[in-house]
């Protein structure tokens, strides 16, 4: 996959189908979106293309408003690229980019640079200074400048309408299983691995620390987890949360591997989230903690069993 930064550089050496947006958390709307872009590319002969912006919008125009990434930048581009898509454009979201009304954008850009043939977007997609551009403007100058505009529909799971802002809400409910159907995978966290106090190590069950990016954490609680590192991948759980039986100030990811010792830790986790198994809680004594833990890592195998039972693969939510 071709990648670029801004578009004042490109050179589109033929036409392009094209869609437009942040993809954030690449969803199965997302993935829909492309299925239909790459199958038109491959007929049409035009290069699929992807214009995308950094930061997203609301970092810019509203910032208190602006929300926190399901996927950190260099995963999304990850399975962008394992997508089949040619070519992902970063444009720089900078105040002259936020001026553009939706036409200068259309006929600037999306026409003007990249050469748009076919325009792949969702029924009630808006774009442009103050949402100058909707689907019906873009029909217009498509009848005017030579493209195609086809609408995809929303996609719908169990009855919950798949997007970024809907898998958000469930992620910080907590409701990772739900929100791991609409993403079409397990959510995860990426970080760096960091000492914590000891304290698992030598009074209750020994953790792997880890320090997230300013991705979005789910909330407080206890999770089934499937641990990746250093090309191996382990079941656990993982306490999302305050350690309140320990009196914590600041909220931490600690992990346990299950049915796994390792001789020293390694230096980054990948860590995907399975299920929810309860409420942080906290209690009388260390005692009375470790034996939750260790019922908590009953349950966790208890799932992993079934999982395995049924055929299905960790690699993804199915």
């Amino acid at each position: 996959m071709e990648i670029t930064h801004g578009y004042r550089s490109y050179r589109a050496d033929r036409r392009s189908s094209l869609t437009i947006g942040n993809f954030d958390g690449f969803h199965l709307g997302h993935q829909r979106i492309l299925e239909v872009l790459l199958s038109a590319s491959r007929t049409s002969g035009t290069r699929s293309v992807l214009l995308s912006f950094q930061p997203h919008p609301l970092q810019l125009l509203a910032p208190d408003q602006a929300p926190r990434a399901i996927t950190p930048p260099e995963e999304k581009i990850r399975l962008l690229g394992a997508s089949g898509l040619e070519v992902l454009a970063i444009l720089d979201f900078d105040r002259a980019l936020s001026q553009m009304t939706g036409e200068q954008f259309v006929r600037e850009i999306v026409v003007g640079v990249f050469r748009a043939r076919l325009v792949f977007v969702g029924s009630d997609f808006s774009f442009g200074h103050r949402r100058t551009g909707n689907v019906a403007l873009l029909q217009d100058l498509g009848r005017k400048l030579d493209f195609q505009v086809r609408t995809c529909p929303q996609v719908v799971v169990r009855g919950s309408r798949v997007s970024s802002t809907r898998i958000r809400e469930l992620i910080r409910a907590g409701r990772i299983s739900s929100a791991n159907r609409l993403l079409g995978r397990f959510f995860s966290l990426k970080g760096k691995v960091v000492p914590g106090r000891g304290l698992g190590r030598e009074s209750l069950f020994p953790t792997l620390n880890l320090r997230p990016g300013d991705e979005l954490i789910p909330r407080p609680g206890v999770y089934v987890t499937q641990a990746s590192f250093d090309r191996q991948t382990c079941p656990s759980v993982t306490n999302v949360g305050w350690r309140p039986t320990v009196a914590g100030k600041n909220l931490t990811v600690e992990t346990h591997l299950i049915d796994t010792s390792l001789d020293s830790p390694p230096g980054d986790l990948d860590l995907a989230f399975l299920h929810r198994l309860r409420d942080e809680e906290r209690f009388e004594s260390l005692q009375q903690l470790r034996g939750q833990i260790a019922r908590d890592c009953l349950r966790a195998r208890r799932f992993f069993r079934l999982f395995k039972r049924l055929g299905r693969p960790l690699a993804s939510a199915g």
